[in-house]
């Protein structure tokens, strides 16, 4: 059984969407200013046409922007930290300290892409489990 799009590509999408959540922040944080009436300073004046196109939703994209690049931030920390946690546990010559730790092993491996699972199970088969 194959696993969920957003769990295969969670690297992926996350690190994505981080960037495009940062890059609507900023035009949202530009557009807001400009629309309170300061003008930019001349030297990036330039940052005025990528408002522009936005009209009135820069407003919405101060307000969903840095909730969503925040989110997604979140996102990509939880799966740095489950692969680490996961390694950690698997580098293990010790079949009594694998054992002891199999909950969590399949846990993270079940919520990591299908990789990470098929690692859990080379490990099992080398410590014969």
């Amino acid at each position: 059984m194959s696993k969920s799009p957003l769990t295969e590509y969670r690297l992926e999408l996350s690190s994505f969407l981080s960037l495009l959540f940062g890059v609507l922040s900023a035009i949202g944080i530009i557009g807001v200013y400009v629309d309170l009436g300061h003008g930019l300073p001349q030297s990036i004046s330039f940052l005025n046409d990528l408002v522009t196109p936005f009209g009135n939703w820069v407003t919405w994209l101060f307000v969903a922007g840095p909730i969503g690049f925040v989110i997604c931030i979140w996102w990509f920390y939880d799966y740095i930290k489950k692969t680490r946690k996961l390694a950690k546990l698997i580098d293990t010559p010790s079949k009594a300290k694998f054992v002891r730790n199999i909950d969590d092993i399949e846990y993270l491996a079940w919520s990591l892409p299908q990789r990470f699972e098929d690692e859990v199970i080379a490990k099992k088969k080398e410590l014969k489990i």
